[in-house]
Parts: C-alpha cells; sequence; structure tokens
C-alpha cells in the first residue's frame, strides 16, 4: 500500500511540474523576445549600424574606400584599388556609349535621345571623379558626424532609420520595375553606362541626405535642450538680471550651455566639411534630374501633340 501511494504521490508530483512548465513557456517567450527587441535597438541605434547600408552601397559603387575598426570609417587602400579600377572601366564605358549614341546607327534613338544622353554620360564622369578624389574627406565627415551623433537618444536613431527607410523604398522602387526592360532591348555597353550613373548618383545622394537625417536631428536636440534651459531662466524670473547670482547659484546651467555652444560648434564644422565634399557632387546630380526632367516632359509632350 504504501509503494502505491508513493507512485500516485510521485506521478502527481510530476503531472505538477509539467503544468508548471506550461505556464512559464509564455514568459519565458515574452524574455526572449524582449531580449530580441533589446538587441535590435541596440543595433539599429547607433549611427554606424544606421549608416552602414548606404556606406557599402556607395563602396560596392567605387566611391567610398573604407573599412570597419571598432565602429569607426577608416581609410582603406585594397578598396582604393577595387575604386580605381571601377572608376577607369566607367570611364571607358562612356566613352563607348557616347560614340554608340553619336555615331553608330542605334534605332531605339532619336535626336533628342542623343541630346539627353549625352548630356547625362558628360555629367556622370564630373559627379563620379569629385566624389573619388574627395572621398578622404567624405570619411573624415562620417566620422565627424559620428562623434557628434553620441548626444542622441536610440529612439531618435530609430525614428531616422524609419525616414530613411522610406525615402529608399519610394525612390528604389520605379527603378526597379524599369530595369527588366533596359536588360533585354538595350545594347549592354549602354544599359551599363545608363544604370551605373543613375545607381551612383542615387548612391551618392542617399550617403549625403543620410547624414543631414542625422544632423538635423542632432541640432534638434541642441534646440529642444535651449528650449529647457529657457524654461528654468524664466522659473528664475525674480533674479533672472543678477549674472552674480547665476554664477554662484547655477553652475550646472553653466556647464550645460558650454557643453551646448561646444557641441554646436563641432557640429558647424562637421556640416562645412559634408558640404564642401558634397557640394560639386549635389550640383552635377541636380543638373542630371533637370536634364532628365526636361526632356522626359519634352517626349511626353511631342507624343500627346501627336
Amino acid at each position: 500500500m504504501r509503494t502505491k501511494s508513493y507512485v500516485k504521490i510521485t506521478k502527481n508530483y510530476v503531472v505538477l511540474i509539467q503544468v508548471f512548465k506550461m505556464f512559464n513557456l509564455p514568459q519565458k517567450l515574452e524574455q526572449r523576445t524582449n531580449q530580441k527587441l533589446k538587441s535590435s535597438s541596440s543595433y539599429f541605434g547607433s549611427y554606424t549600424s544606421l549608416i552602414s547600408p548606404s556606406a557599402a552601397f556607395n563602396r560596392l559603387m567605387g566611391f567610398l574606400p573604407y573599412k570597419l575598426e571598432s565602429s569607426k570609417f577608416v581609410y582603406s587602400k585594397s578598396y582604393f584599388v577595387f575604386s580605381t579600377i571601377s572608376i577607369i572601366i566607367y570611364l571607358i564605358f562612356v566613352v563607348l556609349s557616347l560614340y554608340q549614341t553619336n555615331f553608330s546607327s542605334m534605332k531605339f534613338i532619336e535626336l533628342v535621345h542623343k541630346l539627353q544622353f549625352a548630356l547625362i554620360f558628360l555629367c556622370g564622369p564630373v559627379i563620379f571623379i569629385s566624389a573619388y578624389t574627395k572621398n578622404r574627406s567624405m570619411i573624415r565627415a562620417i566620422n565627424g558626424i559620428s562623434n557628434v551623433s553620441r548626444i542622441l537618444s536610440s529612439e531618435t536613431c530609430h525614428k531616422v532609420v524609419k525616414k530613411i527607410l522610406i525615402k529608399d523604398i519610394l525612390i528604389l522602387l520605379p527603378l526597379m520595375c524599369s530595369i527588366p526592360y533596359n536588360l533585354f532591348y538595350v545594347p549592354y555597353i549602354f544599359c551599363y553606362t545608363f544604370w551605373y550613373t543613375f545607381i551612383g548618383t542615387i548612391a551618392l545622394t542617399s550617403l549625403y541626405t543620410n547624414n543631414v537625417y542625422v544632423l538635423n536631428a542632432c541640432f534638434k536636440y541642441i534646440n529642444d535642450s535651449l528650449v529647457q534651459v529657457k524654461e528654468i531662466l524664466v522659473n528664475d524670473e525674480p533674479h533672472l538680471l543678477r549674472r552674480v547670482y547665476h554664477m554662484q547659484k547655477n553652475p550646472i546651467l553653466l556647464t550645460k550651455l558650454r557643453t551646448l555652444k561646444k557641441q554646436h560648434l563641432e557640429m558647424s564644422e562637421v556640416v562645412e566639411l559634408l558640404n564642401n565634399t558634397c557640394s560639386i557632387q549635389i550640383e552635377a546630380i541636380l543638373i542630371i534630374m533637370f536634364i532628365f526632367i526636361i526632356f522626359t516632359m519634352y517626349n511626353y509632350l511631342s507624343i500627346f501633340d501627336r
């Protein structure tokens, strides 16, 4: 009898343990999902993870020879050789494409199209040669923005990531739709030059705008901090005109103002470096977009008139 009762007790104990484990499973799953969310937020909560996709895309196109060393962008000689080879190949293909559009008998190209593609192929080398010659200053600008963006919280970085993703999707979707036609119905040299020019301009513009988004968030942080300081001063109105009082009673406020001033100066220097690096590229990209829009509108209006 004792053995039977002991067996029953052990069986009941095993059943209770199994029930307890079943009720514990959702908690464990929640803990695992929370850990995954924390790891993803920590990954996307830094400037390096935010800018890495666009920087890697520019490196693949041959515009930014860098390598990552302890979350810092460092100039790489091996990638510089790759970028030199890619730029030389592109320039050769530009010359061949200009010859095809102007001197060979391409049936799908009219006079207006010839002028359009000739202007685009002349602006493309200006963009990529300027990006190639200023790649070191671009790496310095990226490292400067990385140092400045440490003041941003992970939530702000997540908001910037959402803006970047929406912008990239809206830009890339129309291009992906028109790639199959050009692959099958356009000569390969012409197709390579055309798409390298447009995808290269998109890569450079994406890198520039992503850095601008980060700098905008940094300036917004400084503005919000200054508003908080202003509210503190307004609440301290009876002693607002006494400078000695603030020197003695508000040393934390003064140190905060000094740090904000220092951060603002660093941001201004980084903005100047970024603008000096990308000014020629952005101007040439705007010229290409203007040429493309003008000639596309002309083609549609001529078809409508016919």
